[in-house]
């Protein structure tokens, strides 16, 4: 008797989507690596390492922020990103 293959890829993700993902970064140029890292300086959005024992957690809060109620009850932070960027 076959085991089945437990899923384990996020909602909306499936293998030929992965793959997808991997072709492009794989193909892409290091001016469009570059391009793609400073329109990013640009976004209302940041990266940071997240160890792996916290990466759900901080997916949950990232999912309650954006969520249309978390909006509506939480004001955003004045901070400058300038300030956000070189705090850590």
């Amino acid at each position: 008797m076959k085991k089945k293959h437990r899923n384990n890829l996020p909602k909306g993700w499936a293998p030929e989507k992965i793959q997808r993902v991997i072709d492009y970064y794989d193909h892409q140029s290091e001016e469009g690596a570059v391009a793609e890292i400073e329109s990013a300086d640009d976004a209302d959005e940041t990266f940071m390492v997240v160890p792996w024992d916290l990466v759900l957690r901080v997916q949950k809060l990232i999912d309650q922020h954006k969520s249309p109620a978390t909006k509506k009850s939480k004001p955003r932070r004045s901070t400058s990103r300038s300030q956000s960027r070189h705090a850590a």
